[in-house]
Formats: structure tokens, sequence, C-alpha cells
């Protein structure tokens, strides 16, 4: 399994803090500001997981989650948004999505959800 993690947010803060976390846990990171060029890394990398942001300009996170689910062999798809969600809309991302965490959330949350989704992977400390 490759080591290579796909994070798309339209926020450069969190897109940064994200890359420089998961570089401490071994992985590659690509990253994009929208859903059209997250899904064009995602063909062209092929990711061994994708962390998107739900709300985005152009194509949002959902939209982008279920390409990747439509692809032949799909890579894990964790959802993070910061906007407060009712309970039916968190409820229906879940159900979508291999997982979901709302910002702010702690690294120790985050690296939890990726030895669940990738338990082939070794992840350090």
């Amino acid at each position: 399994m490759n080591r290579m993690v796909l994070v798309v947010d339209d926020d450069p803060t969190i897109r940064t803090i994200l890359q420089d976390y998961l570089e401490t846990l071994g992985f590659t990171i690509f990253h994009a500001t929208d859903g059209h060029t997250g899904w064009e890394i995602y063909q062209r990398q092929r990711p061994c997981l994708v962390i998107a942001d739900i709300f985005m300009p152009g194509m949002t996170g959902v939209e982008l989650l279920e390409k990747i689910k439509s692809d032949e062999h799909p890579a894990p798809v964790v959802l993070i948004s910061g906007v407060q969600l009712s309970d039916v809309e968190m409820q229906m991302q879940r159900e979508r999505a291999d997982a979901f965490l709302e910002k702010p959330y702690m690294f120790w949350q985050m690296k939890e959800l990726i030895a669940k989704l990738l338990p082939d992977v070794n992840l350090p400390g």
C-alpha cells in the first residue's frame, strides 16, 4: 500500500497543518484547494486516503466523495468541516463518508481514524 494522502481544503492554514502532521506519520502529501483539482490529483496519484473539507467553492467535498466512491478501487475518505452541521446532515455525511471529523479536532483523533481506515499502515508512536 502506498503512503500517499490527498488533502483537499480551501483553507491554506488547514492544508499546511495537516500536511505537517501527516508527514510526521510518514505520509507523502498532495493537496488541492477545491474538489475539481482534488479529483484530478486523485486520478493521477491514487492516494491511499483522502481528507476533504465538506464546504469548498466549485466542487464540494461531498461531490468529490461521490466521485471517489464511484471509482473501481476507491480510497477511504474522511470528510472534515468547521461549519456546525445539524444532526441529520451529520448522519448523512457519516453514512456516505468513511469517517467524519468536525473542526477543530485533535491530532490524536485524526491518527485514530487513519489507523482504523488503513490497518495495514504502521503508524509511529
